[in-house]
């Protein structure tokens, strides 16, 4: 079922809505889409965790684009970095961008452009075949409600989802000790959660700030 697609396009293809939008504010989704890329090369074995810091292994490129431009900025780093660094560099517009563009190449989604009150720029991805979307959502569903055994995508995909407090919303009540004991070690969805968690809190801080500001002008 998810064979013939990478972590990040199944972590975008469940939090798109079948009208194309996202299911969740890109402030959460984009540190989720750069944390499922560096999920997609641990998975490959393209890369190990020493407990602290991120190392590379030697390789070729896996011939995905995504995946490749991460594995070529960790290769060429003139030394490792932790991953919430990689998560955090790569959380951004741009990898979103090609994490969907991916999905339109691939014809599950499509692309549409239009604007909003005929003047704000916006693109949807609504659903060209919903086949993949179902069955991945199948799979997550029997490892959440019926303890069917994860494969190792699976179990990262429901540590992405967790980390970006969206698992709930996509799956509804589940047994958050069954999703500890799946994710306990899951150093990938550490990283996108501090990421997550730091950027809230500089929104809110950003927030206060000018909510001060406006009372006292």
């Amino acid at each position: 079922m998810s064979g013939d697609l990478t972590l990040p396009q199944a972590y975008a293809l469940l939090l798109l809505r079948p009208d194309g939008k996202l299911a969740t504010s890109t402030q959460t989704f984009d540190p989720g889409a750069a944390g499922a890329v560096l999920g997609d090369l641990a998975l490959r074995g393209l890369l190990q965790f020493d407990g602290r810091k991120v190392i590379a292994a030697k390789s070729a490129p896996v011939g995905e684009p995504v995946i490749d431009g991460m594995k070529e900025q960790i290769d060429l780093a003139p030394s490792p970095r932790r991953p919430s660094s990689w998560v955090s560099r790569n959380a951004n517009g741009a990898l979103r961008e090609a994490v969907l563009a991916g999905l339109v190449d691939s014809g599950l989604v499509t692309r549409q452009e239009h604007r909003v009150l005929g003047i704000f720029p916006s693109t949807r991805w609504p659903e060209r075949d919903g086949g993949h979307a179902k069955l991945l959502r199948g799979e997550i569903g029997d490892v959440l409600h019926f303890g069917v055994a994860p494969s190792p995508f699976a179990v990262a995909l429901v540590g992405l989802l967790n980390a970006t407090n969206t698992l709930r919303a996509q799956f509804g009540k589940v047994d958050r000790q069954r999703v500890k004991a799946l994710t306990d070690g899951d150093w990938v969805a550490g990283a996108v959660k501090t990421v997550v968690q730091s950027r809230q809190a500089a929104a809110t801080a950003a927030a206060g700030a000018a909510g001060a500001a406006a009372s006292s002008s």
